[in-house]
């Protein structure tokens, strides 16, 4: 019997080894993905001011809405739970575009052209498939969003064009993210 405990303990140990080494590693690829797509609304950004367009394009932010619906459904994610997040998440990066543009309009960029834009939006719909699954693995492997992954993702999230407070706000919706 005592065996049988040894081995039953061995091996809850070794599972909450896994556990915490998956939620390790989750947290910093959700930061990366999470800064890549940030560093992107540069070339958005400069794809608007050289066309003269307005950072706001309600229609397309449906389509991205949509569209994450759909990708939080592949990964098990209740998409009504989502909505905040990505909510947030579009709202972040049209804060990114308008800081770029005032800058712009200070200081001009030399030599430095946006990627096409129809490349930028293939590789945010990326990002936002791989965000969405790493929010899934989260939580369902590492227990969620809690305090403590909070401050580690606040600290991984290194995009210099977020604020403090787009930061909070982003990990607060995180916090209400459900598997279904």
């Amino acid at each position: 019997m005592r065996y049988f405990a040894v081995v039953v303990s061995s091996i809850l140990m070794c599972g909450s080894s896994l556990a915490a080494s998956v939620n390790a590693a989750t947290l910093p690829e959700l930061a990366e993905a999470l800064n890549t797509r940030f560093e992107v609304m540069k070339d958005v950004a400069g794809y608007k001011a050289a066309n003269h367009l307005p950072i706001e394009d309600l229609p397309r932010e449906k389509n991205v809405l949509l569209k994450a619906l759909d990708a939080a459904r592949d990964v098990m994610l209740d998409p009504q739970s989502i909505d905040a997040f990505i909510q947030t998440q579009m709202a972040v990066s049209k804060n990114i575009q308008y800081r770029y543009l005032d800058r712009w309009r200070l200081q001009p960029e030399k030599a430095w052209q946006p990627r096409p834009l129809a490349e930028v939006r293939a590789q945010i719909l990326e990002l936002d498939s791989a965000i969405l699954n790493l929010i899934s693995r989260q939580i369902m492997t590492g227990g969620g969003f809690g305090e403590e992954q909070d401050r580690t993702l606040s600290g991984l999230l290194s995009d210099k064009q977020i604020s403090a407070l787009e930061k909070a706000q982003l990990i607060d919706a995180l916090g209400k993210i459900k598997r279904r």
